[in-house]
């Protein structure tokens, strides 16, 4: 990719520099900059938690999940209507808080 000395200008222009500056001092500042900011979503914040959450939990234990996978490969791991009912619900309050 090729950058034009006037788009270098333009750029720097932009972040208020000066291309005749090369001396490294900095110019007076000018107060009509503005600095950069940033804005997280509530999606994005509880993505962060999430991910917070997940980096905290202990490790998956090996040994469990071949025992569950051995039981559902063999088709003898069930689970009751009333434990899927529970963290439906659990997951949806869990929802709410965050």
């Amino acid at each position: 990719m090729f950058v034009s000395r006037t788009q270098l200008q333009n750029i720097l222009k932009i972040y208020g520099k000066s291309s005749a500056n090369t001396s490294g001092v900095k110019p007076a500042a000018n107060k009509s900059i503005k600095n950069d900011e940033l804005a997280l979503s509530r999606e994005s914040k509880i993505t962060q938690k999430a991910v917070l959450a997940a980096k905290q939990a202990e490790d998956l234990r090996p040994e469990l999940v071949a025992h569950l996978q051995e039981k559902i490969f063999a088709g003898t791991y069930t689970v009751s209507d009333d434990e899927v009912a529970e963290k439906i619900i659990d997951t949806a309050i869990l929802d709410r808080l965050i």
